[in-house]
């Protein structure tokens, strides 16, 4: 059996594990699963590549500490979450600059983008309304932490209008999978318990690194777009 083959089995079984943990209620299941994730991922992206991003390695390093912190259940231990992810995120708006191109959108871009604008600005500004009044010390974080999260999907699918590689597209589909994960750990968390939303959290978290793996050892071709 082939090594990547054998890592995606892995990864398969712990993130069924993790999942399942949530359905069950069981965090004893999740203890033990969720922190062998991110290093499997980080094995599939080791052997996919001829040499390592180290920068794109100090994200999957925030992704695991983020983990870690929600898992242990320190004192202020979801502030650390909070750093950990909006560190995370910051790294990424470089890559997001480093695959930048002069915009170059036709009328149809343009309706796309500003549709999108649009509908993800009330969307966001609806997460932050409904979440807002029980964060309590920790709002000023939350707010900065939502508005990084904001940009960040805008930069990406803005982006990917733009040049339409696999590379911004997986990119894209990773920020969008981040935003419905920490979205519905945000409702969750302030505004209505719920097990779907929880369930619907840990499915996309999981995504979430998968499809920045993908960005990473995905080519920048312009992708072929049927007229």
């Amino acid at each position: 059996m082939k090594t990547r083959t054998l890592i995606k089995i892995l990864l398969l079984i712990t993130g069924g594990l993790c999942v399942l943990s949530t359905v069950l209620q069981n965090p004893a299941i999740e203890l033990y699963a969720k922190p062998m994730t991110v290093p499997l991922f980080f094995m599939l992206y080791w052997f996919n590549v001829e040499k390592v991003d180290v920068l794109f390695v100090v994200v999957l390093l925030l992704c695991f500490l983020g983990d870690i912190f929600l898992l242990i259940g320190i004192e202020n231990g979801f502030r650390y979450v909070l750093l950990s992810y909006t560190l995370c995120y910051f790294v990424l708006f470089y890559f997001l600059y480093k695959n930048h191109k002069p915009l170059e959108y036709n009328s149809t871009d343009t309706v796309y983008v500003v549709t999108f604008f649009v509908f993800w600005t009330m969307i966001a500004y609806a997460i932050y309304v409904v979440t807002n009044q029980n964060m309590g010390d920790i709002r000023p974080f939350g707010i900065a932490y939502l508005i990084i999260l904001y940009s960040l999907l805008i930069g990406a699918v803005f982006q990917y209008i733009n040049i339409r590689s696999p590379k911004s597209l997986w990119f894209a589909i990773a920020i969008l999978n981040f935003v419905i994960s920490d979205a519905c750990f945000a409702l969750d968390r302030f505004y209505v318990p719920s097990l779907e939303l929880k369930i619907i959290n840990s499915i996309y978290q999981l995504l979430a690194v998968f499809f920045l793996v993908k960005f990473k050892i995905s080519n920048s071709n312009p992708l072929k777009i049927m007229s």
